[in-house]
């Protein structure tokens, strides 16, 4: 009699994803959270949120966050902290040059902006890169530069009214404006998540020796990622001057440290290769949602600022942690 022997099966079971590996795949999480729970709150207390206006006072502020991303994505302590003087100085040349010279219709506005922000984003990338200067260094005097251009352009603040620009702070049709310019930075980035150049982004930032092994052209990845940033805060720049209908040289870093603390907050790793856009506009508007319900709680101002610094700290000792390799066990 025949005994039949049935073969020993193996069963493969996926191993747990433990909450910090949920975390650092999914790192807007927490501030995603927590948006959420600031926006509950400020229904609750301010009676009239106005939708329309808050898009608008949000957007410059979401707009700069999301450009300061790319570089901070690229690695090797990328940062730049040109962006938000950058945001004036496109304001100031829409304002003080292209209206007052008949070029100040969309269609002809819109396209020497974006050259201009591209144009600033790119001469940050290429000294970088090929002179090899901490990105620091060249950002911060690039943000000086920019700041002296911006006083000389327009030493006491210019209006403008009467524009399509005006727009931005109401609505496009039915769309609240501030939330269109946002939309655009948001469209491209996830336009650039269906060709290779985003991919190539996170391996640079996460192992540039790596990528280079691979035939990643290292130089060209972190180029453009300063391009983009000053793609970014030229789209800004419209979102400024229709919140403001002005141009006004003073206000050149408002949103500098700002943003940064943002694309902390939203999860990006500030040593690069993990992180994006979407988390670093989650990021911009937990900071705002946060300054709103302190004034419409009526708290004093000058916590915010501490509020700001103990949130970034936060924010990178969470991502430090979450950066932590596991220990393997003998």
């Amino acid at each position: 009699m025949s005994v039949a022997v049935s073969s020993p099966t193996t069963t493969r079971t996926r191993p747990r994803l433990g909450i910090r590996d949920f975390l650092r795949r999914n790192s807007y999480v927490v501030a995603l959270i927590l948006a959420i729970v600031l926006l509950v709150a400020n229904l609750m207390v301010q009676s009239d949120f106005g939708w329309v206006q808050q898009f608008a006072t949000f957007a410059p502020l979401a707009i700069a966050a999301m450009a300061s991303t790319p570089a901070i994505l690229s690695g090797r302590g990328g940062f730049d902290l040109s962006i938000s003087p950058l945001m004036t100085l496109c304001s100031c040349v829409f304002i003080v040059f292209l209206i007052p010279n008949g070029l100040g219709d969309p269609l002809t506005a819109i396209p020497i902006v974006l050259l201009i922000g591209a144009a600033v984003g790119g001469v940050n990338g290429l000294l970088i890169v090929f002179l090899r200067v901490p990105p620091m260094v060249v950002t911060l005097a690039m943000y000086f530069v920019l700041i002296g251009v911006n006083l000389k352009l327009i030493p006491t603040p210019q209006s403008v009214t009467g524009t399509w620009v005006s727009y931005l702070a109401g609505t496009v049709g039915p769309i609240p404006g501030g939330l269109v310019t946002i939309a655009v930075v948001v469209v491209i980035w996830v336009a650039l998540g269906f060709i290779p150049y985003r991919r190539l982004l996170y391996a640079v930032g996460s192992d540039d020796a790596a990528a280079f092994s691979s035939g990643v052209n290292v130089s060209a990845i972190r180029v453009v990622a300063y391009v983009l940033g000053g793609l970014f805060a030229a789209i800004g720049s419209f979102a400024l001057v229709g919140l403001v209908s002005s141009a006004d040289a003073s206000q050149s870093s408002a949103y500098t440290l700002i943003a940064v603390a943002a694309v902390a907050l939203g999860g990006t790793s500030l040593v690069g290769g993990r992180g994006g856009v979407i988390g670093s506009l989650i990021g911009a508007a937990v900071i705002y949602l946060l300054q709103s319900l302190l004034s419409g709680l009526q708290v004093s101002p000058t916590w915010l600022q501490f509020i700001y610094g103990v949130m970034l700290v936060l924010s990178v000792v969470i991502g430090a942690l979450l950066t932590l390799k596991k220990k393997e066990s003998a």
